[in-house]
Protein backbone atom coordinates (compact mmCIF):
# COMPACT_ATOMS: atom_id res chain seq x y z
CA UNK A 1 0.00 0.00 0.00
CA UNK A 2 1.59 3.75 -1.11
CA UNK A 3 2.06 5.71 2.23
CA UNK A 4 0.39 9.96 1.81
CA UNK A 5 2.17 11.83 3.50
CA UNK A 6 0.67 15.50 4.71
CA UNK A 7 3.88 17.66 5.97
CA UNK A 8 5.65 14.72 8.04
CA UNK A 9 2.30 13.02 9.15
CA UNK A 10 1.24 9.90 7.39
CA UNK A 11 -2.55 10.66 5.90
CA UNK A 12 -4.47 7.46 6.51
CA UNK A 13 -8.56 9.41 7.06
CA UNK A 14 -9.87 12.09 4.93
CA UNK A 15 -12.13 14.41 7.00
CA UNK A 16 -12.88 17.91 7.78
CA UNK A 17 -11.64 20.74 9.86
CA UNK A 18 -12.51 20.07 13.01
CA UNK A 19 -12.44 15.83 12.92
CA UNK A 20 -8.90 15.64 14.13
CA UNK A 21 -5.39 16.36 13.62
CA UNK A 22 -4.53 18.28 10.80
CA UNK A 23 -3.91 14.84 8.82
CA UNK A 24 -7.98 15.28 8.08
CA UNK A 25 -8.28 18.95 7.76
CA UNK A 26 -7.00 19.52 4.64
CA UNK A 27 -10.42 18.64 2.41
CA UNK A 28 -11.91 21.50 4.10
CA UNK A 29 -9.95 24.36 2.26
CA UNK A 30 -11.67 23.06 -0.72
CA UNK A 31 -14.91 21.32 0.41
CA UNK A 32 -17.24 23.98 -1.44
CA UNK A 33 -15.62 24.16 -4.80
CA UNK A 34 -13.96 20.88 -5.54
CA UNK A 35 -15.59 19.39 -8.99
CA UNK A 36 -13.70 16.15 -9.07
CA UNK A 37 -11.44 14.57 -6.31
CA UNK A 38 -9.45 11.82 -6.37
CA UNK A 39 -9.09 10.22 -2.63
CA UNK A 40 -5.09 9.52 -2.72
CA UNK A 41 -4.19 5.95 -2.22
CA UNK A 42 -3.62 4.76 1.49
CA UNK A 43 -6.52 6.50 3.20
CA UNK A 44 -8.46 4.13 4.62
CA UNK A 45 -11.59 6.03 6.00
CA UNK A 46 -13.38 8.99 4.43
CA UNK A 47 -14.92 10.81 8.05
CA UNK A 48 -18.15 12.29 8.58
CA UNK A 49 -19.38 15.12 6.62
CA UNK A 50 -15.93 15.40 4.49
CA UNK A 51 -17.74 16.23 1.40
CA UNK A 52 -20.69 16.86 2.25
CA UNK A 53 -22.90 20.09 1.03
CA UNK A 54 -20.19 20.15 -1.83
CA UNK A 55 -22.75 21.68 -4.82
CA UNK A 56 -20.19 21.44 -7.22
CA UNK A 57 -18.91 17.73 -7.23
CA UNK A 58 -19.61 15.76 -10.19
CA UNK A 59 -17.25 12.70 -9.41
CA UNK A 60 -15.16 11.25 -6.31
CA UNK A 61 -12.70 8.66 -7.32
CA UNK A 62 -12.00 6.19 -3.88
CA UNK A 63 -9.21 4.09 -3.95
CA UNK A 64 -8.59 0.11 -2.59
CA UNK A 65 -7.51 1.48 0.52
CA UNK A 66 -10.56 3.12 2.15
CA UNK A 67 -12.69 0.10 4.16
CA UNK A 68 -15.59 2.90 5.33
CA UNK A 69 -17.53 5.97 4.05
CA UNK A 70 -18.40 7.56 7.42
CA UNK A 71 -21.65 9.34 8.25
CA UNK A 72 -22.69 12.07 5.73
CA UNK A 73 -19.65 12.33 4.02
CA UNK A 74 -21.27 13.22 0.69
CA UNK A 75 -24.35 14.18 2.03
CA UNK A 76 -25.88 17.07 -0.01
CA UNK A 77 -23.40 16.79 -3.25
CA UNK A 78 -26.31 17.48 -5.71
CA UNK A 79 -24.14 17.45 -8.52
CA UNK A 80 -22.14 14.30 -7.70
CA UNK A 81 -22.72 11.49 -10.86
CA UNK A 82 -20.12 9.25 -10.92
CA UNK A 83 -19.41 7.48 -7.92
CA UNK A 84 -17.38 4.20 -7.75
CA UNK A 85 -17.12 2.62 -4.63
CA UNK A 86 -14.35 -0.07 -4.32
CA UNK A 87 -14.37 -3.94 -3.02
CA UNK A 88 -12.83 -2.88 -0.40
CA UNK A 89 -15.65 -0.68 1.39
CA UNK A 90 -16.84 -2.75 3.96
CA UNK A 91 -19.23 0.01 5.69
CA UNK A 92 -21.35 2.56 4.12
CA UNK A 93 -22.70 5.24 7.04
CA UNK A 94 -25.52 6.50 8.12
CA UNK A 95 -27.17 9.38 5.49
CA UNK A 96 -23.42 8.76 3.30
CA UNK A 97 -25.10 10.09 0.10
CA UNK A 98 -28.31 11.88 1.16
CA UNK A 99 -29.76 14.29 -0.99
CA UNK A 100 -27.15 13.17 -4.03
CA UNK A 101 -30.34 13.68 -6.23
CA UNK A 102 -27.88 13.29 -9.62
CA UNK A 103 -26.79 9.72 -8.95
CA UNK A 104 -28.50 7.42 -11.59
CA UNK A 105 -26.89 4.14 -11.28
CA UNK A 106 -25.13 2.78 -8.31
CA UNK A 107 -22.92 -0.73 -7.76
CA UNK A 108 -22.37 -1.73 -4.20
CA UNK A 109 -19.11 -4.04 -4.36
CA UNK A 110 -18.60 -7.43 -2.55
CA UNK A 111 -17.46 -6.24 0.33
CA UNK A 112 -20.16 -4.23 1.55
CA UNK A 113 -21.52 -5.51 4.66
CA UNK A 114 -23.56 -2.87 6.27
CA UNK A 115 -25.41 0.50 4.53
CA UNK A 116 -26.92 2.65 7.83
CA UNK A 117 -30.04 4.53 8.22
CA UNK A 118 -31.11 6.98 4.91
CA UNK A 119 -27.59 6.17 3.01
CA UNK A 120 -29.16 6.85 -0.22
CA UNK A 121 -32.00 8.53 1.16
CA UNK A 122 -32.99 11.40 -1.28
CA UNK A 123 -31.27 10.44 -4.48
CA UNK A 124 -34.33 10.78 -6.11
CA UNK A 125 -32.09 10.04 -9.75
CA UNK A 126 -30.98 6.65 -8.71
CA UNK A 127 -33.14 4.51 -10.67
CA UNK A 128 -30.58 1.16 -10.90
CA UNK A 129 -28.57 -0.44 -8.18
CA UNK A 130 -26.38 -3.49 -8.40
CA UNK A 131 -25.37 -5.47 -5.72
CA UNK A 132 -22.05 -7.87 -6.02
CA UNK A 133 -22.12 -8.76 -2.28
CA UNK A 134 -23.74 -12.72 -2.34
CA UNK A 135 -24.61 -12.17 0.95
CA UNK A 136 -27.07 -9.29 1.22
CA UNK A 137 -25.79 -6.21 3.45
CA UNK A 138 -27.42 -5.19 6.35
CA UNK A 139 -29.62 -2.49 5.38
CA UNK A 140 -31.01 0.72 7.80
CA UNK A 141 -34.15 2.55 8.04
CA UNK A 142 -34.88 3.67 4.79
CA UNK A 143 -31.20 2.94 3.44
CA UNK A 144 -32.63 2.59 -0.25
CA UNK A 145 -34.59 5.11 -1.81
CA UNK A 146 -38.15 4.02 -3.22
CA UNK A 147 -37.09 5.89 -6.56
CA UNK A 148 -35.22 2.64 -7.02
CA UNK A 149 -36.90 0.21 -10.15
CA UNK A 150 -34.15 -1.88 -10.65
CA UNK A 151 -31.79 -3.86 -8.40
CA UNK A 152 -29.31 -6.22 -9.75
CA UNK A 153 -27.66 -9.42 -7.63
CA UNK A 154 -25.54 -12.40 -8.22
CA UNK A 155 -28.06 -14.93 -9.48
CA UNK A 156 -26.82 -17.59 -7.32
CA UNK A 157 -28.16 -15.46 -4.29
CA UNK A 158 -31.16 -13.96 -5.66
CA UNK A 159 -33.07 -16.52 -3.32
CA UNK A 160 -31.42 -15.10 -0.26
CA UNK A 161 -32.19 -11.53 -1.41
CA UNK A 162 -35.59 -11.89 -1.50
CA UNK A 163 -35.47 -13.64 2.27
CA UNK A 164 -33.54 -10.47 3.55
Amino acid sequence: MKRVYLGNKELTALGVGGCGDDTQKWVDYFNRTLTEFTVPEGVTRLFDYTFAGNHSLTSITIPDSVTSIGRSTFNGCTSLKNVVIPDSVTSIGILAFRNCSSIESLTLPTGVTSIGDYAFDGCSSLQFLTVDATTPPSLGDSAIPTTISTIYVPSASVDAYKAA
